[in-house]
């Protein structure tokens, strides 16, 4: 059969826990979403995060109703997209397997995050979710990321880091190096482990995943608004590392005077101001002019702005 190459482009953002897919015409109607598993290869493997990405990609042209029709462009968000192997690997198993996009570009996943908290303007965006990192975009249309390096040797203030802070904070108290703390009872309770000492076959017998540990955060959040001093200390914390990678993104690309928007995805914002307020007061020391915002769009939305664009250019 042959197929028939119609306008259409899609979006998608490869992420750690989900793979998300927009499907969209040349006029940037949204058309078409699909939901499937994590797609970044250092997590799950290239087996997995291949068929994480086709299957997204199928659902969303099955809700768009388009059957066998091809897409003109497809922009891939991918996270994972960390090294020269990566730029590598990535790409490569992404085009042996979608064999239906005329075009294929892929970047990295806080490019299509940046685009879509933007609309494609200058700003910034800071995402504090299982990992952290930010983006920057400027008046001049350069760009600049910083952070995303993982779980062992970055992701400062993510929900990680918060995670595997109150564990460790839950262990000092136990041996009487921290002042006591509401986290204790919280984490024995949600991990529930009959005795203190259960946590060690939990994290290094049983290996709490990524995600277990991240998961531990909104204890942290919880114990802080009932006034918990480790808790609290641990959230000011986070707001500030966070705030970190948007003043360093600020000072490279030159926009720490600028009226500028800085937009904040990510869990790690739920705790509210004992994120928000450390973050916005580091923030302000180097941006006076930064307003802090919520996203405009999700970042397959960006990712499906940068395959119109893309078209755009073709043509």
């Amino acid at each position: 059969m042959v197929l028939i190459i119609l306008d259409y482009v899609a979006g998608i953002d490869g992420g750690a826990t989900k793979t998300i897919c927009i499907v969209a015409d040349n006029k940037g109607r949204v058309l078409g979403r699909g939901v499937s598993g994590p797609s970044n290869y250092q997590n799950v493997g290239i087996s997995a995060a291949k068929k994480a990405l086709l299957q997204s990609i199928k659902r969303a042209a099955s809700n768009a109703r388009l059957g066998r029709s091809r897409f003109k462009v497809a922009c891939f968000g991918m996270a994972g997209l960390d090294s020269p192997y990566d730029m590598k690997v990535i790409p490569k198993f992404i085009r042996d397997e979608i064999k239906f996009c005329e075009k294929i570009t892929v970047v990295h996943d806080s490019v299509i995050a940046l685009y879509g908290a933007t609309g494609g303007q200058p700003g910034l965006i800071v995402e504090a979710g299982t990992g952290s990192f930010a983006a920057g975009l400027n008046k001049r249309g350069e760009i600049k990321r910083v952070g995303g390096w993982g779980n062992i040797i970055g992701d400062e203030g993510s929900a990680y880091e918060i995670g595997r802070q109150a564990l460790k904070a839950f262990l000092r108290s136990y041996d009487g190096r921290e002042i006591r703390t509401l986290l204790t009872e919280k984490i024995m309770k949600v991990l529930k482990l009959r005795v203190k000492e259960d946590l060690m076959q939990r994290v290094y017998t049983e290996r709490m995943s990524v995600s277990e540990i991240a998961a531990v955060a909104p204890l942290v959040a919880e114990a802080a608004d009932e006034g918990d001093a480790v808790a609290k200390r641990i959230l000011t914390e986070a707001g500030r590392e966070i705030a970190s990678h948007a003043i360093a993104i600020a000072k490279a690309l030159g926009m720490e005077n600028e009226d500028v928007e800085v937009y904040m995805t990510g869990g790690v914002f739920k705790a509210g101001s004992h994120v928000l307020k450390p973050f916005q007061e580091e923030i302000n020391k180097i941006m006076p002019k930064a307003r802090l915002a919520s996203p405009k769009f999700e970042p397959a939305m960006g990712a499906a702005f940068l395959a119109l664009r893309e078209l755009s250019e073709k043509k």
